[in-house]
C-alpha cells in the first residue's frame, strides 16, 4: 500500500485509535529522512533550496543522540514583518523511528471543521496534527526532493 492511500484510510476511521497515530508517526518519520536524508547528524540549522521553490527552513532546536526537536518552515514577507509558515515544531525519536508533532503555529485547531470534531480527545487531535505534518511533507517531498541542504547563517 504506498503512503497516500495508508494516510487515506487511517484519516477516514471515525475514531482515533493509537495504532492508527503509530503508523501516523511511522510514515511521517520515513518521509522526513527522505527528504533530509542526513537528519540524524544535524545539530544546527539547515536551509534546503531548491529553485524554482522557496528556500525551506530546519530549525534545530535540540539534538541529542535518540532525539532531536525541530521546526520545518518557509519565511513569508507579510504586512507584520517576517513570519514562519507553516511553523511545524516536531520531535524525532531516532531509535523508535518516529516523528511526533509538538504544535503547529501555536494554534489550538488547524481547522474547526475537521473531521474528528466529534472525537475531540486528546488522541483525535494529536492525529490531525500529525496527518498534517503527513501532508506537508509529501508537499515538501515533491517541491524539495534532491534540495542541496546548507548550513543556515
Amino acid at each position: 500500500m504506498n503512503d497516500q492511500a495508508q494516510t487515506k484510510l487511517i484519516y477516514n476511521k471515525e475514531k482515533a485509535t493509537y495504532s492508527s497515530l503509530s503508523d501516523v508517526f511511522e510514515l511521517n518519520f520515513k518521509k522526513i529522512s527522505r527528504l533530509v536524508p542526513l537528519l540524524p547528524s544535524i545539530k544546527g540549522n539547515l536551509i534546503g533550496i531548491k529553485k524554482p521553490s522557496n528556500d525551506l527552513y530546519l530549525i534545530c532546536h535540540e539534538k541529542s543522540k535518540y532525539t532531536g526537536t525541530y521546526t520545518l518552515t518557509h519565511r513569508v514577507n507579510s504586512s507584520h514583518g517576517v513570519i514562519n509558515r507553516p511553523d511545524i515544531r516536531f520531535k524525532l525519536y531516532f531509535d523508535a523511528k518516529l516523528l511526533e508533532v509538538d504544535s503547529i503555529c501555536k494554534e489550538t485547531r488547524i481547522n474547526s471543521h475537521h473531521p474528528l470534531i466529534n472525537d475531540c480527545s486528546d488522541l483525535a487531535f494529536q492525529l490531525e496534527l500529525n496527518v498534517f505534518m503527513l501532508r506537508w511533507l509529501d508537499y515538501c517531498l515533491d517541491r524539495y526532493n534532491g534540495a542541496e541542504w546548507v548550513a543556515r547563517k
